[in-house]
């Protein structure tokens, strides 16, 4: 853990981090999601049942997904019948992103591309234009939630639905705690935690020189910064780690909340 680090410090480490990840993706040399194309080509589509449950119908609607990555739950949603627009702050992500959509169809008029910090939205998009905020795998990569959840606020229309997916933050401190983290001493320890990746890291085979930089949240801490910034929290599942991928025998693995903006 560090004792401080600007956020914009923090982006472009993480930005340069998540394009290496996607170009060793793309080249093979590391799995997961390097076949969104071909999954979506197919008809597969990356959202859960729960993801579709708590977001509702999307038909007609405009959806803003923070941190849409490679594309894969935005276009998803596109498919769905919604006018979406995705933000992520790796170039290398957006491309795949950008290739997916025309695999499928789907044209710049229906699916608009936003490269940009999280934490830096354009002004543009935060003109309560939206009828849904979606972010799903980002949230231990964003290192103000109070600033992010106000931006997400503004960019809702009246009433509008936010829906976030993480990974629980207690299996997220089991996993670093078995993986031997010497700087994360406690569930409550917020960060910046930064780490270094050599050619060991399942990610970075390729020895590139990669540093990333995450923050650990409590469920409390997601929980009361949504409700300050001016959200009712109307839902909130906790799922299990079913395949102990976080090594929490029991316990839980991933979250999602549903809010509405009031």
């Amino acid at each position: 853990m560090v004792e401080s680090m600007s956020t914009d410090q923090a982006a472009r480490l993480n930005r340069e981090a998540w394009d290496s990840f996607r170009r060793q993706r793309d080249e093979g040399l590391v799995g997961g999601r390097r076949d969104v194309v071909e999954r979506l080509v197919e008809g597969g589509s990356f959202l859960s049942v729960h993801h579709r449950e708590l977001v509702g119908d999307v038909h007609g609607k405009r959806l803003l997904d923070l941190g849409c990555g490679d594309g894969g739950e935005l276009i998803s949603w596109a498919r769905l019948g919604a006018q979406v627009v995705g933000v992520d702050n790796s170039p290398r992500q957006l491309t795949v992103a950008r290739r997916a959509a025309e695999a499928v169809g789907i044209g710049a008029e229906q699916c608009r591309l936003v490269l940009a910090d999280l934490l830096a939205v354009p002004e543009g998009l935060l003109r309560g234009d939206f009828d849904v905020a979606f972010s799903s795998g980002v949230l231990s990569w964003i290192g103000d939630l109070d600033r992010w959840f106000a931006a997400v606020s503004r960019a809702l229309k009246p009433h509008g639905v936010f829906v976030l997916g993480a990974v629980h933050p207690l299996a997220l401190y089991y996993r670093e705690r078995e993986r031997g983290a010497q700087d994360w001493h406690s569930y409550f320890d917020q960060g910046p935690f930064t780490e270094q990746l050599d050619a060991t890291h399942r990610w970075n085979p390729a020895g590139d020189a990669v540093t990333t930089v995450q923050w650990m949240h409590t469920l409390g801490h997601v929980i009361t910064s949504v409700a300050q910034a001016g959200f009712r929290v109307s839902r909130l599942l906790e799922l299990p780690d079913e395949a102990e991928v976080y090594g929490v025998t029991g316990g839980p693995g991933e979250f999602l909340l549903r809010a509405i903006k009031v």
